[in-house]
């Protein structure tokens, strides 16, 4: 049987050893943390990097940063994890769902054309789903045109290149995710990059309680800061970080190729732009439903009977189909619809998206964890081909 496992150095064990021995544990110790924060800055080339508690928590300070306001449109695919839309919520802004391309799964390009102009937006997300880069130097170049600023969320991209650039260096400011089965993990924690120092001071503040020094509190802040035992387990993941990208690389590389190489009439891969480099966070697969004859939740379940366990949906449904984002409530009963700066009148093309709604009927994803090898790939693609073969024989 396959599961997801993250896969965590024994040098951990040693560096949490030191920080219990140190009887310094909170993230205002900073020990830890600045050697976490130093890894991540050298390793994606971005200057400034704060260490937080989750993915979730960087998106919400990242915006917070930039300057989204209560009322304000935030455009966001349509086609990512929660957080990516929900911190728009929780800065009582709207999030502006933009379809996205069916091939490469990152936003389509057209539709956040339109609604930039027809929503007024002043800032845009992109999301790397699955490890794998986007165009996102053409949004850049939009953003740049229109003066709009422009944020990257990496959750599942850390090691993934574009053009020789790490992700995150793109956008004025990026978020990192270290969730079990992200690039490497600290448990739960995240990351804010930019390049920007009055910016990188902003978020410092911000995760901070809105300290400006000891006890003096310039504004509404949270205690989104990460503790030395996360860190500590992040240094240690940060040693291997290279080891850990391309053994997905490596797992990836087999399975696409032993798949494409038999049932490629029934399944189509998510599309690696030119000059992307991706860090399989999940491998998104397609499934050719019609030519399957059955629904890709019932080819879930004979994988996982199978003993597949590594297979799940990422995602389901499109955000704007699900009740959160149907209602729109923010913080407050008043926001972000009703909102005083409010003055957006907000149509059906928010919510109606073709291409997301063809994905999430279709999309299958692999977990690839870093411990899994290349003869690991070979036998996951086996039995898969097995499965899709039996179903459509």
């Amino acid at each position: 049987m396959y599961r997801y496992r993250p896969y965590v150095p024994e040098r951990a064990v040693e560096y949490i050893k030191q920080v219990l021995e140190s009887g310094c544990l909170a993230g205002t110790c900073e020990n830890f943390v600045r050697k976490f924060e130093e890894k991540l800055s050298e390793f994606t080339g971005i200057k400034h990097v704060i260490a937080v508690s989750s993915g979730t928590a960087a998106l919400h300070v990242a915006y917070r940063a930039v300057g989204v306001r209560p009322g304000k449109p935030v455009a966001v695919p349509g086609f990512t994890f929660v957080a990516t839309a929900s911190a728009v919520l929780h800065c009582n802004s709207i999030p502006i769902f933009v379809d996205i391309d069916r091939e490469t799964l990152f936003v389509d390009l057209a539709d956040l054309e339109k609604k930039l102009k027809k929503y007024n937006i002043e800032h845009v997300c992109v999301v790397h789903i699955g490890g794998v880069p986007g165009p996102v130097d053409e949004v850049a170049k939009l953003c740049e045109e229109n003066n709009i600023t422009l944020i990257e969320d990496c959750a599942q991209a850390l090691g993934a290149t574009y053009h020789g650039n790490h992700v995150g260096k793109f956008g004025k400011v990026s978020i990192f995710s270290f969730y079990p089965t992200k690039t490497i993990t600290t448990g739960e924690g995240g990351a804010v990059a930019t390049e920007y120092e009055d910016l990188a001071s902003i978020i410092r503040r911000l995760i901070n309680h809105g300290e400006e020094r000891r006890y003096y509190y310039i504004e509404l802040g949270y205690n989104y800061r990460m503790s030395e035992i996360l860190a500590a387990i992040g240094v240690a993941e940060m040693e291997i970080v290279n080891i850990l990208v391309e053994n997905r690389r490596r797992f990836a590389k087999v399975f696409i190729e032993e798949v494409e190489n038999r049932v490629s009439d029934f399944v189509d891969f998510q599309k690696v732009p030119k000059g992307a480099s991706p860090a399989w966070n999940l491998i998104q697969i397609m499934l050719n439903i019609e030519k399957i004859g059955k629904s890709r939740d019932y080819v879930l379940q004979r994988l996982r009977d199978e003993g597949l366990q590594v297979f799940t949906v990422a995602y389901p449904m499109p955000l704007p189909d699900t009740p959160l984002f149907r209602n729109m409530r923010g913080i407050s009963d008043q926001c972000p619809w009703k909102c005083p700066l409010n003055r957006i009148d907000i149509g059906a093309d928010v919510f109606e998206l073709p291409n997301c709604r063809w994905v999430c009927e279709r999309v299958l994803s692999l977990l690839v964890s870093p411990a899994f090898t290349e003869e690991d790939a070979v036998k996951i693609a086996d039995i898969f081909c097995r499965v899709i073969r039996s179903i459509t024989s």
